[in-house]
């Protein structure tokens, strides 16, 4: 296959799925500033160097992409490693044109041009909902003046109404909410609540169960219909939702039909429930924690040993990155057993020190400073962090006038500081050769787990010191803390057996 033809079949192919695209946005009307900044980043990436770009995605995204390609337009798989080379070069270049072309496209709200026919006219109302992930059209099935109960998007709009006046919802589990929200009434319409049956949650189910992932995100996806989707994914072998977002989506829905249920005179009938699927992937399943072998691999490597530059972590060199989130998550995620968000929000004064003992305020601050069901905790700082400096770190911070340990780190559109954190480490224990499908971040947290439980450290201490409700009678009496010197004691004795970090460069 000459170049020629290369460029015509990947023109081809991108152009058919920009006109779904731009079909399907012509129904939903512009982009909100959110979307249209994730697109923009999106687009960095797909403009950086070919090798760069498919280095920093990884092997697997970038076999998934050659592989959907090939499929889609007939080209052989088996090439010389030169064409796969070209062809991936290609796709990537005919990505950043089809985020640009959507962009461009989205200017076309801005004003009338009455010198070309008019977008396709919308047949039915606009949902009262907005979801940047799920963006939703509304379909009436009885007419206005029969309605018999207020309709499924104003009841929403109320409870949300009533979060906020409550304590709020973050963005995330707002962006969540409404794109649960949006995707069952793009599905069965906007309806009076009380016309949903169960046959209706139902299908709802039915249709989570074959959607893929990341459908308003993926080339072979973005514009389609639900059902569409699902279509293309089959064709191109995608991934669908896991089980548990799955439940995730029933029981959003379902905790709107119980309020509902509450506020209207009428009984609202909870067609959601019993739906859930049964998942056996519990918690420990979902993660695994790391290897001794993987763990050894992660601590010495480039990022703890001296790399390359801040762009090229995993290529060794002279860099230091002590004074860097990339280099300091990991550690306290080892050490403290702390989620991701937690340690990315971290402000100078939530290290503290009492008794002569250094520690960290897990504990929702700011307005933008979460913790998980709201369970503030004391965590004793590790010696191993102490010595590897983590306290002069935070130190130089200090003197810096910098609120935050992290500055580097932004509030992301989901309201979390942990957002690009966690995408960069995914990334790079990816690049190293560390990923699985259950190993992430939240690995370091089943690490701690374990280290405190071979340590011989009480169960109730362990869960204390992970924020975890304790079980049980222990969960009903007492105020569910301990003396910061019982957490100490328990803190010190906690060790990783088998790894070394001798070759990790301490702050300096």
């Amino acid at each position: 296959m000459n170049y020629g033809e290369l460029r015509t079949k990947v023109h081809g192919h991108f152009k058919r799925v920009l006109e779904r695209a731009k079909a399907r946005r012509n129904e939903l009307g512009p982009y909100t500033e959110d979307e249209k900044e994730r697109m923009l980043d999106t687009l960095n990436y797909y403009e950086m160097d070919n090798e760069d770009y498919w280095d920093l995605m990884g092997k697997e995204y970038a076999t998934r992409q050659y592989q959907s390609f090939c499929n889609s337009t007939d080209v052989a798989q088996a090439q010389p490693v030169e064409t796969k080379w070209a062809i991936l070069d290609e796709i990537r270049k005919a990505e950043a044109g089809f985020y640009k072309a959507l962009l461009e496209h989205n200017k076309t709200f801005d004003s009338y041009d009455f010198s070309t026919k008019p977008s396709a006219a919308v047949s039915v109302p606009e949902c009262a909902l907005a979801s940047s992930s799920s963006p939703s059209a509304t379909i009436s099935k009885r007419p206005p003046q029969a309605l018999s109960s207020p309709l499924l998007s104003v009841l929403f709009a109320e409870k949300k109404a009533e979060a906020e006046q409550i304590d709020g919802w973050s963005a995330k589990l707002l962006n969540d909410y409404q794109a649960w929200i949006g995707l069952f009434i793009e599905l069965q319409g906007d309806r009076p609540i009380l016309e949903y049956k169960k046959a209706d949650a139902r299908d709802f189910k039915n249709v989570l169960l074959e959607l893929p992932r990341n459908r308003n995100k993926l080339p072979q996806t973005i514009g389609l219909s639900p059902r569409d989707a699902i279509q293309a994914a089959k064709d191109h072998g995608l991934p669908r939702l896991s089980i548990s977002t799955v439940n995730k989506a029933l029981g959003r829905l379902q905790g709107i039909w119980k309020w509902a249920d509450k506020q209207l005179d009428e009984e609202v009938a909870d067609i959601f429930g019993p739906m859930k699927i049964a998942d056996n992937n519990n918690a420990r399943n979902q993660h695994d924690p790391f290897s001794k072998e993987q763990l050894q691999t992660i601590f010495n490597s480039p990022l703890y040993t001296g790399c390359k530059s801040r762009r090229f972590r995993t290529v060794p060199g002279d860099t230091d990155l002590s004074d860097t989130s990339w280099y300091w998550l990991p550690l306290l995620g080892l050490w403290t057993g702390a989620r991701l968000n937690e340690l990315c929000q971290l402000s100078v004064e939530d290290i503290d020190q009492e008794e002569g003992i250094p520690l960290i305020r897990v504990q929702e601050g700011d307005e933008d400073q979460r913790v998980k069901f709201g369970k503030s905790r004391l965590v004793p700082i590790h010696p191993e962090l102490v010595r590897l400096g983590f306290l002069h770190f935070v130190q130089a911070q200090r003197q810096a006038d910098h609120k935050r340990i992290f500055p580097e780190l932004k509030l992301g559109a989901t309201g979390y500081y942990s957002d690009q954190a966690s995408k960069d480490f995914n990334r790079y224990i990816d690049r190293i050769g560390v990923k699985t499908v259950k190993t992430s971040f939240h690995s370091f947290r089943h690490n701690f787990k374990d280290a405190c439980r071979h340590a011989g450290v009480q169960p109730d201490i362990n869960d204390i010191l992970l924020g975890h409700s304790l079980p049980g009678m222990a969960g009903r009496y007492g105020h569910g803390k301990a003396p910061l010197t019982v957490l100490y004691q328990a803190v010190r004795k906690v060790e990783l057996r088998g790894l070394s970090v001798e070759n990790v460069r301490g702050y300096m």
